[in-house]
């Protein structure tokens, strides 16, 4: 049985996937501070915010119903007025002593920026099929694998209780992310149905990995070394 455009679809996120990145290996382990977790989901905030107006954005833009029912759902889930998923977030950040204004309120890291920046790029100068293909494959369904790696820490290494209400961001998006991609992939396979729209959309899957990547990278050095990136200084004196 031949290679299916789903399994390219896959193989090519996960050539670069964020759950390998060094700073989940370290939350994994246990070995990250809850402040360092806490820079993450500020980030993680920053980013998620504008990828949410990509949605809103693309859903304006496509003119088939199933996507843009699917586009709909996803956001009415993250934007729940009874417990929106980004409050979820600042609820983890308060648990580990910062404040929940800290999180809207925190400086966007370079590498978080790029990422804003690219996936505006994205959604507006790219076929919509390949858009999407970035977005829910290069980019949202990778977080289910990254919770899947770092709940278990949180039960195992901080003290957070299973099903407890500080870490509902993370348990939740294990439910939820299972049915979204699912859909996801389903709407990549459908519309992305010619060999020039398939090689664009792994073309965009492939750079929203990077793009993915490089982020995680600011967030790293940041929240271990307090640095803006990794660039050594020159000392002056020689």
């Amino acid at each position: 049985m031949g290679t299916t455009f789903r399994d390219q679809l896959v193989a090519t996120r996960d050539r670069k996937h964020s759950k390998d990145h060094p700073f989940f290996d370290l939350w994994e382990q246990g070995k990250l501070t809850k402040e360092q977790t806490a820079i993450y989901c500020a980030q993680h905030y920053h980013y998620v915010t504008d990828y949410l107006n990509w949605m809103a954005y693309e859903a304006s833009q496509i003119p088939f119903r199933d996507v843009k029912i699917y586009l709909y759902e996803n956001l009415s889930d993250e934007e729940n007025p009874d417990d929106r998923h980004l409050d979820m977030l600042k609820d983890y950040v308060a648990s580990t002593g910062s404040s929940r204004n800290s999180v809207e309120n925190s400086s966007v890291l370079a590498g978080t920026e790029s990422l804003q920046n690219w996936g505006w790029r994205l959604v507006y100068q790219t076929p919509w099929q390949a858009a999407l293909a970035g977005m829910f494959i290069g980019l949202e369904s990778q977080f289910l694998d990254i919770c899947k790696k770092i709940v278990p820490a949180l039960h195992e290494h901080y003290g957070f209780t299973r099903g407890g209400h500080e870490i509902r961001f993370f348990e939740e998006h294990i439910r939820a992310d299972e049915i979204h991609g699912a859909k996801g992939f389903m709407i990549v396979e459908k519309y992305c149905n010619t060999p020039e729209l398939q090689a664009l959309a792994l073309k965009t899957i492939e750079a929203a990995t990077i793009r993915r990547w490089r982020y995680m990278n600011g967030i790293y050095w940041f929240a271990l070394y307090g640095k803006d990136d990794d660039t050594p200084l020159i000392d002056s004196r020689n």
